[in-house]
C-alpha cells in the first residue's frame, strides 16, 4: 500500500526558490576562530527558467498555427483540433519549441498520437481537453510536445539542455487541446502559433519521456486555504529536466519533494503554480533525481477568496496537475493520484502506438 497524505491547512513550507542552509564550517582543535574556513553555502536546486531562444544544432523542425476565434468578454471556449505531423528535416529529436499566443489563452496542451486520419481537422467528441485526453496519447506512444503556462501571453518558450531532447514518430500526428478564457470586457481574437526545432540527432546524449502527474479528489471550502499532498513510488530511477505545473488563478503553490533517502523532506519543485507574469516552467539543470529517494511527494496549496466551494475542473474551479519531461525514458513515469492513492505508469516503448 502506497503512503498517502491529505493536509487542510496553510501552508507552512519553506520560502520558495532556493533553501540556504548557512554557518556550516569545520574548525581545528584549538584553532582560533579566524582559522575556520569560511561558511559553505548549500543550495536546493528548484528549478530555473529553461533558455528563452531556440537549441543549438537546429537541422530543421514543424510548426502549427491555430485558427483565429473571437472570444466575447467572459467567454470560455475549448477548441480541439487534429494537425498533421510534417517535420521538415533529417532529424526526429525536437530540442527546444516556443508560443506566441495573444490574450485569452488559458492553457494548452499540445500532444502527438498514432493517426486516426488525415490533414486538418477539428478533433472527434470525446477528444476533450481534461487530463485524460493528455494522459490517453503519452501512454500509447505519444510525446507532449507544449503544455503553456496558465494565461500566459506573448512568447513561452521550452528549450533543453544541449545535448537532451525528445523523440517525435511518423505515422503520428498532432492534437492541440486548447482552453480559452477571456477575463476583460472586451472582445478578444485567440490565434496562438507553435514552433519546434529539431536538432542533430548525432548531438543527442539523452532522450526524454514525457510525463503527466494528476492530484484528483479534493475540494476547497468557500473562503478558506487548502493543501493537498499524495506520495507516489516510481518504479525505477527518474531524472526530471522539465516540469511544467497547472493551476487557476486561486493557486498559490505547487511543490514536489523527496520522500525517504539523504534528501528526505527537501524540496525540488517550489513553485506559484499560477504566475502569468512569468510563467512557471521551471527546468533542472542537472536533473532532479528521484532515485535518490524512496517516494516523491506531490501537492497544491490553494486560497479560495470566494464565497463558493471549489473542485476540480474548468471555469471558476481548480487543478493540480503537471506536466514534463525526464530520462531515461522509460522510467519518466505518469501519476494518477488521490488523496489515498498514487499509480505510477511508465511509456510504452517509442512509436509503439502504430500499427
Amino acid at each position: 500500500m502506497l503512503d498517502a497524505r491529505m493536509i487542510r491547512h496553510r501552508s507552512q513550507y519553506p520560502s520558495r526558490f532556493l533553501l540556504v542552509l548557512c554557518g556550516l564550517w569545520i574548525g581545528g582543535c584549538g584553532g582560533a576562530e579566524n582559522d575556520a574556513p569560511d561558511p559553505i553555502p548549500l543550495t536546493i536546486n528548484t528549478g530555473q527558467r529553461p533558455r528563452q531562444g531556440p537549441p543549438d544544432n537546429i537541422v530543421g523542425g514543424f510548426a502549427i498555427e491555430v485558427p483565429t476565434v473571437s472570444l466575447g468578454p467572459g467567454k470560455e471556449r475549448f477548441p480541439c483540433y487534429v494537425f498533421p505531423l510534417d517535420v521538415e528535416g533529417p532529424s526526429r529529436i525536437v530540442g527546444g519549441g516556443k508560443l506566441f499566443t495573444q490574450r485569452g489563452m488559458h492553457h494548452g496542451n499540445v500532444t502527438t498520437r498514432p493517426k486516426t486520419g488525415e490533414g486538418f481537422r477539428k478533433c472527434d467528441k470525446g477528444d476533450d481537453s481534461s487530463f485524460g485526453g493528455e494522459a490517453g496519447d503519452i501512454l500509447n506512444g505519444g510525446s507532449v510536445l507544449f503544455g503553456s503556462s496558465t494565461q500566459i501571453e506573448g512568447e513561452e518558450w521550452q528549450s533543453f539542455p544541449d545535448g537532451m531532447g525528445f523523440r517525435v514518430s511518423d505515422g503520428y500526428e498532432i492534437v492541440a487541446r486548447l482552453h480559452y478564457l477571456n477575463t476583460t470586457s472586451e472582445t478578444l481574437e485567440v490565434s496562438p502559433r507553435y514552433d519546434w526545432y529539431t536538432v542533430d540527432e548525432s548531438t543527442i546524449t539523452t532522450e526524454l519521456g514525457p510525463f503527466a502527474w494528476a492530484l484528483s479528489g479534493w475540494e476547497i471550502a468557500p473562503l478558506s486555504s487548502l493543501t493537498v499532498s499524495i506520495d507516489c513510488r516510481p518504479k525505477g530511477p527518474m531524472h526530471i529536466v522539465n516540469i511544467l505545473p497547472h493551476m487557476h488563478r486561486l493557486g498559490v503553490e505547487m511543490f514536489a519533494e523527496f520522500v525517504g533517502g539523504p534528501h528526505d523532506g527537501e524540496r525540488f519543485l517550489d513553485s506559484l503554480g499560477y504566475d502569468p507574469s512569468n510563467g512557471v516552467l521551471t527546468q533542472y539543470i542537472p536533473a532532479a533525481d528521484l532515485s535518490e529517494a524512496e517516494q516523491f511527494r506531490f501537492g497544491c496549496s490553494w486560497k479560495n477568496t470566494t464565497d463558493k466551494t471549489i473542485v476540480e475542473g474548468v471555469g471558476d474551479n481548480e487543478m493540480c496537475m503537471a506536466f514534463g519531461y525526464a530520462y531515461p525514458y522509460e522510467h519518466a513515469y505518469t501519476a494518477k493520484a488521490s488523496a489515498s492513492s498514487c499509480f505510477t505508469l511508465g511509456p510504452p516503448p517509442v512509436g509503439s502506438g502504430v500499427e
